[in-house]
């Protein structure tokens, strides 16, 4: 297990990717009930919400994954796909981040009480969630930074006349 062969965007995304993970855990939303007799506080953590913590939770879970295959552990070769891999985990952890931003924006469930409050998880996982895209981004430059052309190559000329389409 050589851990000098992790570039910074490798570093970067797994580390956001294990912060988020634990950041699932801290609650992001409250609801105090609070009255004359007491009350008390309802907390909603990452857990509570499928498409927007459970969701980019395993993304980032998976991107972890990524790197350890591909960058700790030694004589494991990924499969080839029609798209490059820089670029499908460019596209996984801009996904996760997005559905976090998303939670952060749409709010919790407050039972229609009106007294749901954000709590520091769901800021520490956009902060998370934004580390591991900002990673991922990093590790796509790192390896080219090449976008899919037209066509599926990606040297542009093909010795002919130009097609305006």
């Amino acid at each position: 297990m050589d851990l000098t062969k992790l570039s910074i965007g490798d570093k970067v995304m797994a580390g956001s990717g294990i912060a988020l993970f634990i950041f699932s855990f801290f609650p992001w939303y409250k609801v105090d009930f609070g009255g004359p007799f007491g009350g008390g506080t309802v907390t909603q953590s990452g857990w509570h919400f499928f498409f927007t913590g459970i969701i980019p939770t395993l993304l980032a879970l998976a991107l972890v994954g990524y790197v350890v295959v591909t960058k700790v552990l030694d004589g494991i070769e990924l499969p080839e796909l029609p798209v490059a891999w820089p670029l499908v985990v460019l596209g996984t952890a801009g996904l996760a981040a997005l559905l976090v931003i998303i939670r952060l924006l749409a709010g919790g469930d407050d039972g229609g009480t009106g007294v749901l409050d954000r709590s520091f998880g769901i800021f520490l996982a956009v902060l998370g969630a934004i580390g591991l895209a900002v990673g991922a981004f990093l590790k796509f430059q790192e390896d080219g930074g090449e976008l899919p052309t037209k066509g599926g190559t990606s040297s542009g000329s093909s010795g002919g006349p130009a097609s305006p389409f």
